[in-house]
């Protein structure tokens, strides 16, 4: 038994020598300066991933500025397409509502309707080519 104690006390003096040994190994200088280095490194990488996150939201707010017109363009050809519905509205109360209304005078822009001449008119005479009168 003594020899084991005596064994066990030289492994464990001889543990604590080798690790002793190794703390003198360390320079601290050259640790300090790669903490330097890395520091330095991180900087960099920080500066770096800051200005492609600029440049990505300042693409995303042109794709979107860009987008945007042209919803609004669609918009604006869409409207020029179809009318207004207060204005539909508005025409469509302007127009008497009885069975008896005139017909319509063609504008400049629309032909006016050809009646064949076979057609009578309601005074069963042929037309006269004045919109109804005889």
């Amino acid at each position: 038994m003594r020899i084991a104690k005596l064994c066990l006390a030289a492994t464990m003096i001889g543990a604590s020598a080798i690790s002793a040994a190794a703390v003198e190994t360390v320079n601290p200088l050259e640790v300090l300066n790669q903490s330097k280095r890395s520091m330095g490194e991180f900087d960099r990488r920080m500066k770096r991933d800051a200005a492609e996150q600029r440049r990505r939201t300042k693409e995303q707010e042109a794709q979107r500025k860009k987008e945007e017109a042209q919803r609004e363009k669609e918009k604006a050809q869409e409207a020029q397409r179809k009318p207004d519905a207060a204005t539909v509205k508005g025409a469509q109360s302007a127009r008497p509502s009885s069975g008896k209304t005139a017909p319509s005078q063609p504008t400049a822009s629309q032909p006016a309707p050809a009646t064949p001449p076979s057609q009578l008119t309601t005074d069963q005479t042929a037309p006269s080519g004045q919109g109804g009168q005889p």
